[in-house]
C-alpha cells in the first residue's frame, strides 16, 4: 500500500529538523494559543494524561514547488511530524487553523498543535500554505479553494518524494483533518485528490471542522448579524485586493480606528490572534464601513463581493470517501448555515457524508474537535 517511487518534482530540500518531547508542544501551545479560561487546557491535559505521552517526535521542515493563485510557480514550506523509534500507525494531513502573525507558522516554531497526534504514533503533515514560512513575503490567499487544494496536494507529493529519498515508506492512505480556517482546506484537498490525482492517493476519511465553506454566503450572513468573534473579514479584504488586483479604496471598506491602523494591525502580521481580538472587536460596525451592511454597498465592497462568489467548495463535486463535517450550531464566526448547506448538498448528490453538531462557541468547540480526533484515532 506504499506510494510508488517517483522522481522528485515538488520536494526541494530539508530546511531544518529537530526532536521534541510532549512537554515541548504543550509549552508551545500555551504560548501561541492562550485562553482566558485555563479550565479548557486543564481538560485537555487531564485527558491526554490518560494516554502514553512518553514518546518523542521528529519535526522536519521542508520546502517544495507549487503554484500561487495566478498560476506562477512559488516555493512553499510545511512541517512533517513523525514518531521517533516507533512504527507509524498511519498518515494524517492536518491543515493549520488561522494564524494571523507570520512568526508562529509551523516551520517557524517547528511545533504546531495540529501535529499533536504524532506523539501518539501517527505521521502528520502540516502545510504552512502560501503566505507563511518560506513564502511569507507574499499575501496569504484567504480561502482560495482551488489554490488551497493544489498547494496542499503538492505538499503531499513533496512529502512522498522526501520519504522515498530518505528510504522510508509512504502510505497511499491518508486521513485529512483541520479546524476553522483549516476546515475549508480539508474539503479542498479531499476534492482535489478525488478529482485530479493520478498517483494512487487514497483518502481514507476526512474531518472538516468549523470552516467557512462558501465565502459569499458567509459575508451575506455576517453583514446581516454584524457580529464575528474573530476579525477575519479585514484580512480577507486585503487578500482579495492583492490577488485579484482590485485596487480598492480602503476608506470605502474600513472605518477608524482600524482604517488609521491598517499598517500596524493588518499588514505587519506581528500580532497573535488573542491580541488582535482585543483591538478589533466582535461588533463589526466598529470597523467595517456602513455600506458593508447595505444591499447596495459601494464600489470597493462590490469589487470584493463579486470575487467572493468564486470561493466555495459547495458545487459540482461530492465526496466519495467518508467525510464527517463537524460544526457547532452556535458558531458566530463560521456560520453553521454554510456547513449545514454543504452537508445537505453533498448528501443530496450521493456523497459519502455525515455530520456531527456541537453547541459550544467556535473556539471552545475547536478544542473539542481536537480532543475528539485524538481520542478516536488513538483508540483505533
Amino acid at each position: 500500500m506504499d506510494m510508488p517511487f517517483r522522481e522528485p518534482e515538488h520536494f526541494v530540500e530539508v530546511l531544518k529538523e529537530n526532536t521534541f518531547t510532549f512537554s515541548d508542544i504543550i509549552a508551545s501551545l500555551m504560548s501561541v494559543y492562550p485562553v482566558e479560561n485555563l479550565q479548557e487546557y486543564d481538560n485537555i491535559l487531564r485527558i491526554l494524561g490518560l494516554l502514553d505521552t512518553s514518546g518523542t517526535v521528529r519535526s522536519t521542515a521542508i520546502s517544495y514547488k507549487t503554484t500561487d493563485p495566478r498560476g506562477n510557480e512559488i516555493l512553499a514550506s510545511g512541517l512533517i511530524m513523525r514518531p521517533v523509534e516507533r512504527e507509524s500507525r498511519g498518515l494524517l494531513f492536518f491543515f493549520p487553523s488561522a494564524k494571523i502573525d507570520k512568526a508562529t507558522a509551523g516551520t517557524e516554531l517547528m511545533l504546531t498543535f495540529e501535529g499533536v497526534l504524532s506523539y501518539f504514533g501517527y505521521t502528520v503533515i502540516i502545510p504552512d500554505l502560501i503566505g507563511y514560512g518560506v513564502s511569507s513575503s507574499t499575501e496569504y490567499p484567504f480561502l482560495f479553494t482551488e489554490n488551497t487544494g493544489q498547494v496542499a496536494y503538492d505538499m503531499h507529493l513533496a512529502c512522498a518524494e522526501y520519504f522515498r529519498e530518505a528510504g522510508l515508506s509512504f502510505p497511499r492512505k491518508v486521513t485529512i483533518g483541520g479546524y476553522s480556517m483549516g476546515g475549508m482546506g480539508v474539503v479542498a484537498l479531499h476534492r482535489h485528490i478525488e478529482k485530479y490525482d493520478k498517483t494512487g492517493i487514497i483518502v481514507e476519511k476526512s474531518y472538516p471542522g468549523g470552516g467557512v465553506y462558501d465565502l459569499g454566503m458567509g459575508m451575506d450572513i455576517l453583514s446581516r448579524t454584524r457580529h464575528c468573534t474573530f476579525p477575519f473579514v479585514p484580512y480577507m479584504y486585503v487578500s482579495m485586493d492583492y490577488w485579484y488586483d482590485l485596487g480598492i479604496d480602503y476608506t470605502e471598506v474600513f472605518i477608524d480606528p482600524l482604517l488609521s491602523n491598517m499598517d500596524d494591525w493588518l499588514l505587519c502580521r506581528k500580532y497573535l490572534a488573542h491580541e488582535l481580538r482585543q483591538m478589533i472587536l466582535p461588533d463589526m460596525t466598529t470597523y467595517m464601513h456602513p455600506d458593508f451592511f447595505t444591499e447596495e454597498k459601494n464600489e470597493s465592497i462590490r469589487k470584493v463581493d463579486s470575487c467572493l462568489r468564486f470561493h466555495t467548495v459547495i458545487g459540482e463535486w461530492v465526496p466519495k470517501a467518508p467525510m464527517t463535517i463537524i460544526h457547532t450550531i452556535n458558531d458566530d464566526m463560521a456560520p453553521f448555515e454554510i456547513a449545514d448547506l454543504m452537508y445537505k448538498t453533498f448528501l443530496k448528490g450521493g456523497g459519502n457524508v455525515s455530520m456531527i453538531k456541537g453547541t459550544a462557541d467556535h473556539f471552545s468547540y475547536g478544542l473539542e474537535y481536537y480532543l475528539s480526533m485524538i481520542t478516536f484515532l488513538v483508540l483505533n
